[in-house]
C-alpha cells in the first residue's frame, strides 16, 4: 500500500474517532464517560493524547535510592549539553548555507540535517522503523526530564503519549511552580536531561552498529559480499535469476564487499558508457557476422540471444547475434573499447535498439557474480536492481538468515541518526523547545550577580530569536529542496 493511501486511511480514522467522540459526549453517554474515566484519553482533531500517573511512585522511589549517582550523572550531562549549544548553532547555520547553495546551483546533494517525509525521502518500507524510533527517542528523552526532576525532589504530575496522525511522541508534566523555585543550576539539570539522554541513546546505537559484525561473527560473515534479503517487485522467474539468500560478489567487474560497494558499483554502471567483453577473434570467426538477424534489427531481444557489436579494426564493423551467457563465459576481461583487449581479441559490446526510432536505448547488460551459483545476467537499467533487490551486509554461515540482523541494524541506524538529530534540535535556543529553557537558566547563572534584568531579557531574546530563525530557515530550505 502506498504512503499516500496509508495517510489517507489514517486521516479518515482520525475524523471518524473525533466525530464519534463529539457525538457521544453531546449525548452524555454514560458508558463512554466510564470508558474515559478508566482510560484517560483526550481526543482532539487529528491527535490522541493519553496521560497517566501510574509511573510517578516507581520513578520517585527508584530515584530516591540513587540520588548521589544521579546527581553526578546529570551534572556531567549538563556540562556536555551546554558545550553542545554553540556547535549546534554552527551546524544549523552551515546546513542552511549548504541547502541554499544546493538550491541555487540545482544540486541534489543531501544536507546533514533535513526533514524526513515518508514516501519522499523515506521509503515506505522504513515507516515502521521511523515510528518506533520516534517513540523510543521521545520516551527516553522525557524519562530524562522526569528522573532529573525527581532527583531534585520535584514531584511528577503525569507521564503521557500523544499521537498526531501516525507520529508518536512522549511527554512528562512537571509542576511549574516547584521547578521555578529551584536555583538556576538545578533547573539547568532538569532542562538538559532530555538532550543528555538522547546523546547517550545515540552513542549506544552507534556502538551497537560498530560492534555488530564482531558480535555476530560466529553466525555471519561481513566484508565478503552481500546477501539478497528481499525481492520487492523483481520477477524471480528463471533459473539464473536473483534468489533470496544469494551471495553477490561482483557487478560487471566491480568487486562487492558490502552494501555501500554494491550501491557504488550499480551507480558506476549507470554513469559509465556500456561495457563489453574481450573475446578472441578465433571465437568470433566461428560465427557468421550478419546484419539481417532479428535480434539485431527488430529490437526484440529473444529469449536466448542478444545483438553484439564488434570491430576487428577501425574499418570493419560487424554485428553478431549470440547467446549472452556463452559470450560472458568466453570473455577474458571487461572492456569499453577495442584498445582494452589483448592482441587477437575484440571488444564485443551488447547493442540495444529502440522500438520506435533507430537509436540505442539506455540499457545495460549487467553480469552479477554470486557464490556457489551461476552468474546472473540482467538486461535493463541498474536502478531497477537498486530499487527492487534488497541486500544485507551479513552473509550467513549457517541456515540462519540475515533478516532479523538487518532489522536490528536498520533500527539502530535510525536510532543513532534520529536521537542525535533530536539532541541537536532541542539544544538550540528555539521557542517551545528545551533550548529556550536552557538559555533562560544559563543567562540567569551568567547574570546572577551582575547586569540588569533588562539586559538579561534582551540576551535571552536575542539567542532565542537567532535559534528559532535558524531552525525555521533550515526547515523551509529542507522542504523546498525535497519538493522543488
Amino acid at each position: 500500500m502506498e504512503v499516500t493511501n496509508v495517510f489517507g486511511f489514517v486521516i479518515l480514522v482520525h475524523i471518524f474517532i473525533y466525530c464519534l467522540d463529539r457525538y457521544l459526549k453531546a449525548n452524555s453517554s454514560q458508558r463512554y464517560m466510564n470508558f474515559l474515566t478508566m482510560i484517560p484519553v483526550q481526543i482532539d482533531f487529528m491527535s490522541l493524547r493519553w496521560t497517566t500517573s501510574l509511573f510517578n511512585k516507581k520513578i520517585t522511589s527508584w530515584t530516591a535510592r540513587r540520588i548521589k549517582m544521579l546527581s553526578w550523572w546529570y551534572s556531567l550531562g549538563t556540562i556536555i549539553t551546554v558545550l553542545l549549544c554553540i556547535p549546534s548553532l554552527i551546524l544549523l547555520a552551515s546546513t542552511a548555507v549548504v541547502s541554499f547553495e544546493n538550491m541555487r546551483q540545482h544540486k541534489n546533494e543531501e544536507a546533514i540535517l533535513q526533514p524526513v517525509v515518508p514516501g519522499v525521502n523515506l521509503p515506505s518500507s522504513d515507516l515502521p522503523y521511523y515510528l518506533i524510533t520516534l517513540l523510543v527517542c521521545t520516551v527516553f528523552h522525557e524519562i530524562g526530564h522526569a528522573v532529573a526532576a525527581a532527583s531534585e525532589q520535584i514531584p511528577l504530575v503525569s507521564f503521557g503519549l500523544i499521537v498526531w496522525l501516525v507520529v508518536p511522541a512522549a511527554f512528562v508534566e512537571l509542576p511549574t511552580k516547584e521547578v521555578n523555585s529551584l536555583s538556576p543550576r538545578e533547573q539547568l539539570k532538569i532542562y538538559c536531561a532530555g538532550v543528555w539522554h538522547n546523546i547517550i541513546l545515540s552513542v549506544v546505537a552507534f556502538v551497537i552498529i560498530t560492534f555488530l559484525p564482531i558480535l555476530l561473527m560466529p553466525l555471519f560473515q561481513s566484508g565478503v559480499g552481500v546477501s539478497v534479503l528481499n525481492l520487492d517487485t523483481y520477477s524471480v522467474g528463471g533459473y539464473h535469476d536473483f534468489q533470496i539468500g544469494d551471495r553477490l560478489t561482483d557487478v560487471n567487474g566491480c568487486h562487492v564487499t558490502e552494501r555501500v560497494s554494491w550501491e557504488r558499483c550499480l551507480t558506476a554502471i549507470s554513469h559509465a558508457s556500456s561495457s563489453g567483453f574481450c573475446v578472441s577473434n578465433a571465437y568470433l570467426s566461428s560465427f557468421a557476422a550478419s546484419d539481417q538477424l532479428d535480434c539485431c534489427n527488430n529490437s526484440k531481444l529473444s529469449q536466448s540471444h542478444l545483438c553484439f557489436h564488434s570491430s576487428y579494426n577501425s574499418i570493419s564493423r560487424n554485428q553478431y547475434c549470440l547467446r549472452a551467457r556463452e559470450v560472458s563465459e568466453a570473455s577474458a576481461a571487461w572492456c569499453s573499447n577495442h584498445e582494452d583487449c589483448f592482441l587477437n581479441q575484440s571488444c564485443l559490446k551488447p547493442l540495444f535498439y529502440s522500438e520506435l526510432v533507430n537509436e540505442t536505448d539506455n540499457l545495460s547488460l549487467i553480469l552479477i557474480k554470486r557464490k556457489n551459483a551461476a552468474s546472473i545476467l540482467f538486461v535493463g537499467h541498474p536502478d531497477e536492481i537498486y530499487r527492487s533487490v534488497s541486500v544485507s551486509n551479513y552473509v550467513p554461515r549457517t541456515f540462519i538468515g540475515p533478516k532479523y540482523v538487518d532489522v536490528i541494524y536498520h533500527l539502530m541506524w535510525y536510532m543513532f541518526s534520529f536521537s542525535a538529530g533530536l539532541a541537536v534540535l532541542n539544544v538550540v535556543p528555539c521557542i517551545y523547545m528545551d533550548g529556550q529553557y536552557i538559555t533562560g537558566a544559563l543567562t540567569e547563572i551568567v547574570f546572577q550577580s551582575r547586569g540588569s534584568a533588562t539586559m538579561k531579557r534582551q540576551v535571552q531574546r536575542a539567542f532565542i530569536f537567532s535559534g528559532t530563525s535558524l531552525l525555521i530557515v533550515n526547515i523551509a530550505f529542507g522542504f523546498l529542496a525535497l519538493f522543488l
